[in-house]
């Protein structure tokens, strides 16, 4: 017993000087790294305003929460000490996602634009990461939105990433130029923030719930009870994650059931699927999704998931037999498919327990 106390007392003196230890080598080393990545970001800040001689971090400048471009930061673009400019650090979805520093000056002029990270496909997408595309934005007047084809040429076979770019640029030279025109005399805008529609989302489990059971008015809220025995479950390569059934006034009106499975590159997805006591299927809605921006995300807009409403349970509804695919998202498209179709089994299989069809 003196060992064992004698050995854990060795043990908390070592975890205490490793700890002192790797706190003295943190606040030794976090100057240098700090420093090294000011002067990492102050060059690509210069590549993208020449003009400049510093940078400074911009203040009063409050970030827009609502767009689904985000503003990461702003340093004014200073020569001799004057404002001439600014330049923006901003990030948005492309074919997958990208950020970028543009350059503009008071005048509304595009000084230059850099990417920081692009992580769209090798040979498509990331040639717009190349001088060939980014140098055509250089001189650019920024007072309207930029175009592909109008104002600068496209990404040929990359038109997702082209105009995920161009987003990028339309909102963060808005937000610089609104910036400068209020803080530093630089020329007005002609319009209000360009609208970037955010992606769409998965649901909360909440919202599902009450979008596939709506309290009708005048009547009570719907009673969602459990069917335990089949949570868990392996339906084929999927998981069968919980089964409800649904009741109002005392009634079983429907019955839902969520399930899980790999949609593409084998990430995780779950679908909610509710059903009627006819076996007819009420709707469904995604609660996880982990596929690629812009294309087998596109799962989540409303187009997609509100095809297989009104279709029975016992349909051998599939992709292209039924059901539309998205676009370059085949295998997504037909994932979330396979878990509707189960989903909508396993609810109508709870509800024949109950004496429904």
């Amino acid at each position: 017993m003196k060992q064992i106390i004698k050995l854990g007392f060795v043990l908390a003196a070592y975890a205490s000087v490793a700890c002192v230890s790797l706190a003295l080598v943190y606040n030794l080393t976090a100057p240098a790294i700090e420093a090294a990545k000011q002067a990492k970001a102050g060059a690509g800040m210069k590549i993208v305003f020449e003009q400049a001689d510093s940078f400074v971090p911009a203040q009063n400048f409050e970030k827009d929460a609502a767009s689904a471009v985000t503003v990461n930061a702003l340093h004014t673009a200073q020569k001799g000490g004057k404002v001439i400019g600014a330049v923006i650090e901003a990030a948005g979805a492309t074919y997958d996602k990208a950020v970028m520093l543009i350059g503009l000056d008071l005048n509304r002029t595009i000084t230059g634009i850099q990417f920081l990270t692009l992580t769209d496909t090798p040979g498509f997408g990331q040639r717009a990461a190349e001088p060939a595309f980014t140098d055509q934005f250089k001189g650019l007047p920024a007072s309207k939105n930029l175009e592909a084809g109008t104002d600068f040429d496209g990404l040929s076979g990359a038109t997702i990433t082209t105009k995920g770019v161009a987003n990028i640029i339309n909102y963060a030279v808005w937000a610089a130029g609104d910036y400068l025109a209020k803080n530093h005399g630089g020329q007005a805008g002609t319009g209000g923030a360009p609208v970037v529609e955010a992606a769409p989302s998965v649901f909360d489990f909440d919202t599902a719930l009450a979008e596939l059971f709506p309290v009708e008015e005048g009547a009570e809220k719907p009673v969602y009870t459990e069917v335990p025995e089949v949570a868990g479950t392996q339906a084929g390569s999927m998981t069968v994650n919980k089964v409800w059934t649904v009741s109002s006034g005392g009634k079983i009106i429907g019955a839902m059931a969520s399930v899980s499975g790999q949609s593409f590159n084998q990430a995780q997805a779950s679908v909610l699927t509710a059903v009627n006591t006819e076996r007819t299927i009420i709707g469904c809605r995604i609660t996880e999704l982990n596929d690629t921006p812009n294309i087998g995300q596109r799962a989540l807009e409303k187009d997609f998931y509100e095809q297989f409403t009104g279709k029975s349970a016992d349909d051998a509804f599939a992709v292209n037999e039924g059901i539309d695919a998205l676009s370059g998202a085949t295998i997504t498209s037909a994932a979330i498919t396979e878990m509707v179709k189960t989903g909508a089994a396993q609810a109508s299989a709870a509800l024949s327990a109950q004496g429904g069809n």
